[in-house]
């Protein structure tokens, strides 16, 4: 959303922003809980499939439950970068890039921000990284939407975050 100039938008005063970076580190975790009252909500995704399934992983789980339910309209803004054939390589999109450059990025002391790759990558979804930082821990595919027009999902063809 930064490198779309979304952010800054958003900023810009001539919008409603619940914006995470403006708060207190303790006042996070009650701007997470208003946003699921949003008119809408904007986030990218870690990977959206070939068949249009999007997969997420998350850290707090606060852009994952949002995605799921309670903002009234959830828009998806990703990269070309970030559309793999399935699941699995969506799974391996995360564990080999995504998620250690993430970790890198806020400075978690991660077994992956040491190697360049998740500790888990041949084991199970969860396996391998036992770190307290650790910003792995909810797993989301998403596959379908009942409400209709709730979630829409912006492709854009050129890379956009990681």
């Amino acid at each position: 959303l930064d490198e779309c100039g979304i952010t800054a938008l958003l900023r810009s005063g001539d919008y409603d922003y619940l914006d995470r970076a403006a708060v207190k580190p303790e006042d996070i975790p009650a701007l997470y809980r208003k946003s699921f009252g949003a008119d809408f909500y904007l986030m990218s995704s870690n990977a959206v499939t070939e068949q249009g399934e999007l997969y997420n992983v998350d850290g707090n789980g606060n852009r994952v439950a949002a995605l799921i339910y309670g903002p009234d309209a959830v828009i998806v803004v990703a990269g070309a970068n970030k559309i793999v054939p399935d699941i699995p390589a969506a799974i391996k999109r995360v564990r080999c890039l995504a998620a250690p450059v993430n970790a890198m990025r806020l400075q978690q002391d991660t077994p992956c921000t040491k190697t360049g790759i998740c500790a888990g990558i041949k084991g199970e979804l969860a396996a391998g990284c036992k770190a307290n930082q650790r910003i792995c821990c909810s797993y989301v595919v998403s596959g379908f939407q009942r409400q209709p027009k709730r979630i829409r999902v912006i492709l854009v063809a050129e890379n956009l975050g990681y």
